[in-house]
């Protein structure tokens, strides 16, 4: 559910909006309300919410001030303007903020809940290609390493192969140490100078990375894959897995990612 504050000097319209609204069907839930605008920016700024529905005209501060500020501290929280005065200069400052819309009192149920999941739905256009983005950037730093590793020293690229010939185990950096005969302080300084990654951190990438491609054969359930990749502890997998993409290792074997 996606969080929604709600910030307007009339109680009775905010009585009215969270009561009518269908919030669930919206996929949306309410965070908080705030009647002034100082309390508005205090709570916004505590709770961080996805969505906030923002009167204009209020006492402590104005709604497209409130906006402003939210911009300039780079909180990312999109913003619904609920306003009785259709003045253009009002829409025009909050096209400039980047507010999703602009809703004219007296406000329809069925309006606020489309706007509602229409602002639900772009929010996860954008955490999708975020992680796209995010997925990209691992892909593209893992064949980055391996391609380059010719021109690393003989013990890096050894290290690189051992990873990939080595996937399906346990990999620590004590026994890659005793593998290649060096120390574990100057092999981590010297793999993090030459690829840029920590050595664990590249262990990670490269076992998630596999992770993804094992987790797509219909075959194989979750937690083989995790014994497949080494880990002997399939809460910790899930664990890493979740922290590197941003959802369950299940949702791949449901078709959801």
């Amino acid at each position: 559910m996606h969080s929604v504050i709600i910030v307007d000097d009339n109680k009775i319209a905010v009585t009215a909006i969270t009561q009518s609204t269908d919030w669930a069907l919206c996929g949306c839930k309410v965070a908080g309300v705030a009647y002034d605008g100082l309390n508005g920016l205090k709570l916004i700024q505590k709770e961080k919410p996805d969505i906030v529905m923002i009167d204009i005209q209020m006492p402590g501060f104005n709604g497209l001030d409130i906006i402003e500020k939210i911009r300039q501290q780079n909180q990312v929280t999109r913003f619904i303007v609920i306003s009785g005065f259709s003045d253009f200069s009002y829409a025009q400052r909050a096209i400039r903020y980047g507010v999703s819309d602009f809703l004219l009192k007296p406000i329809m149920t069925e309006e606020l809940e489309e706007t509602l999941r229409k602002t639900v739905s772009s929010i996860c256009q954008s955490e999708t290609s975020v992680k796209k983005e995010e997925l990209d950037d691992l892909l593209r730093t893992i064949n980055s390493i391996r391609l380059e590793k010719s021109y690393y020293s003989s013990t890096i690229s050894k290290a690189v192969d051992y990873v990939d010939k080595n996937i399906h185990r346990h990999i620590s950096l004590n026994k890659i140490c005793k593998e290649l005969l060096v120390s574990n302080s100057y092999f981590s300084k010297c793999f993090k100078k030459e690829t840029k990654v920590g050595f664990s951190n590249y262990v990670t990438m490269v076992k998630m990375d596999n992770a993804r491609t094992l987790l797509k054969n219909p075959q194989n359930r979750v937690n083989e894959v995790a014994h497949m990749l080494g880990y002997r502890d399939y809460a910790y997998f899930f664990q890493v897995f979740k922290k590197q993409f941003g959802y369950a290792p299940s949702e791949i074997k449901s078709n959801r990612k």
